[in-house]
Parts: structure tokens; sequence; C-alpha cells
């Protein structure tokens, strides 16, 4: 089979290996689809986070071809998509139910290589079935929006909270999708006009240019501040945006190369409290809940697909500033 494969920062190959075994709890997925997540593009331009070679790929679904030995609740032909992050359940962290920090989440020898491949070996327990009604192309926005659900429950949401989403991206506009049951008051902040229209289409939610910000009478109105853009300058506007006891959540990687003017005194004299948002912790359920009843306004965000053989191209797309969702097909 085929496998994606960073040997190295800004390098990318595909490599022929062996299909790999199925130990007797795992089970053997044919990748139909996958998504390139902004993570991977940043493990590709060198975020700081993952150890090379590393194997990208982890918005993805397909079809069981072959199951372990103790396995009785998945069958073969069954449509699945994929929670890619299974903590050991033993730990501190797990025990808190935060398994997206569990000790062992990384190391643990949960899965054969990413997604972007041709078969991926994963424990039972990732794979969930999918449901007759969701396609293969939207089933690669189920672990997106579980982590968008993760950053707008960091957030705090209330009914009638005045929040300002940076970013319009791909995380972005689930953020936006997971903020609609809430009934808050939403502003996005995103300097790509193709972006902003693109986002008014999908949601109908008001976008601005971060050069409007100043403008727009927000200092110390915001109740809470949501940055999927992965841009150090929007840690800085959100500190500036935000009232009193105001909450800002990072929800993009910000690469260690970036530097932020951050007003570390504006953070003290307002209380502001700063937290990440790292995957998916017991979301990943609603997640799948919101992409089957979400359909139609999913169906509007503009995708753009590539063969596996082409996954340089693929990538160099997905990192461009106008890329729509990129999805890679064996």
């Amino acid at each position: 089979m085929r496998v994606c494969v960073l040997p190295a920062v800004k390098r990318i190959e595909l490599e022929d290996r062996p299909i790999p075994d199925v130990p007797d709890d795992f089970v053997l997925v044919k990748v139909s689809v996958c998504g390139i997540c902004g993570s991977d593009l940043a493990a590709w331009q060198d975020s700081g986070l993952k150890k090379y070679p590393y194997t990208p790929g982890h918005e993805f679904c397909g079809v069981i071809e072959q199951v372990g030995g103790r396995i009785s609740r998945l069958a073969l032909g069954q449509r699945v998509v994929i929670n890619p992050n299974l903590g050991c359940d033993d730990c501190r962290f797990c025990r808190m139910g935060r398994p997206n920090l569990c000790d062992h989440l990384k190391s643990r020898p949960i899965k054969s290589n990413g997604g972007l491949a041709d078969y991926v070996a994963v424990d039972h327990r990732m794979a969930r079935p999918l449901p007759d009604g969701v396609p293969d192309a939207l089933a690669t926005y189920v672990e997106p929006l579980s982590c968008a659900l993760h950053i707008v429950r960091a957030a705090g949401v209330q009914p009638g909270s005045r929040i300002a989403v940076f970013g319009a991206g791909a995380l972005g506009s689930l953020v936006g999708l997971a903020l609609q049951p809430y009934d808050a008051e939403v502003l996005f902040i995103e300097p790509q006009e193709q972006r902003r229209a693109r986002l008014a289409r999908f949601l109908g939610l008001r976008v601005i240019s971060p050069d409007e910000l100043a403008g727009a009478g927000l200092a110390g109105h915001v109740d809470a501040a949501i940055e999927c853009s992965g841009n150090a300058r929007a840690v800085s506007q959100a500190v500036e945006i935000l009232r009193k006891a105001g909450r800002l959540v990072l929800g993009g990687l910000i690469t260690h190369s970036q530097q932020a003017d951050v007003s570390f005194a504006a953070i003290t004299v307002k209380e502001l409290a700063i937290r990440g948002a790292w995957l998916n912790p017991n979301t990943f359920e609603a997640a799948m809940d919101l992409v089957s009843a979400s359909q139609e306004a999913l169906a509007r965000l503009p995708t753009e697909t590539f063969p596996l053989a082409r996954i340089l191209p693929a990538f160099e797309r997905a990192a461009s500033p106008d890329a729509p969702k990129v999805l890679v097909t064996p």
C-alpha cells in the first residue's frame, strides 16, 4: 500500500509499505477519503510539535476490510469514521475526563499510520459506524467539528454572549457552525476577502477584516474571543477587545516562529482567562449528530479533491491563502 510520509520539514513523500497486520483488538480500514487539516500543514511547515518521520492524516473515513479476532461490534464492509484520539483510560488526565491530555496519547501504538494512505489499522474503539445518510466527503468534517465543539465549550459561551472569532478558514467556519445553537452575537475577523464571502454564504454571519476591527467599537465589549487563524496578531487584537473577565481560547496552532505583541498588563488588569483547546475530548458523538443534521450547510463549503498520487500538490493547495477544504482519495 501507499503511505504519505513527512520525512523532514517541508518534505513529503509516498512510501510503499506492507498492508499492516491486524491485532485482535484492531480493524483494518480501507480509506475512502481523508481531509488535510491545519495541523497536518503545521507538521509539514514545522510547528515544533511533531517528530519526523511523521505520517499525517486524521480526518478520514473508510470501509472495514478486516476485523480482529476479539471484535464483535463491527463487521466487514461497514462504513466507519475515525476518531483518532484515544486515551489510556488510566492516567490522571483520563480519570479527570480529559483524555486529550492523556500521558500516553502520542506514544501508545493505537494506529499504524495516518489516513493519507490506502489502509490504516486502528484500535476498534476509534472506528465509529457512519450513518448511511452521511456521504463520505461530509464524514471528513466529523473530527474537525468535534474539535470545534471543544473550542466552543472552552469559551464558556452563553445565550446573548458577544463572541469574536479570528479566522474564517476550515476550523473557524466549523466553530461558527458549532456556535449556532447558542443564540450568541458572533463576529468573525478574517483578512482574506474570499473567505469572508464564503463564510457569509455558509452561515450568514457578520465578518470583517482585521483592519476594520479598530473602528468597530468593540474594545472592552467582547465576552469571549476564539483564535482559529494560527496568527499571532490575532492574539494581541483579542486581548484589546475583550471585556473585563473575558476569555480567550486558542484553537489554532500558532507556530513557534511567530511573535505576538501582547499587552500582558491588560491581561492582568482585566483578569482575562486564556486557555488552549486541544483535540476533541468527549465531543465526537455530538459532532457526528451535528454533521448529520447540518448536511445542507456543510455542502455549501467548497472542496477540492486530489488523488493520493498528487499529495504534494494537495498540500500546496491546502496551504494557499484562498484554499477550500482539500480532500484526498486513494
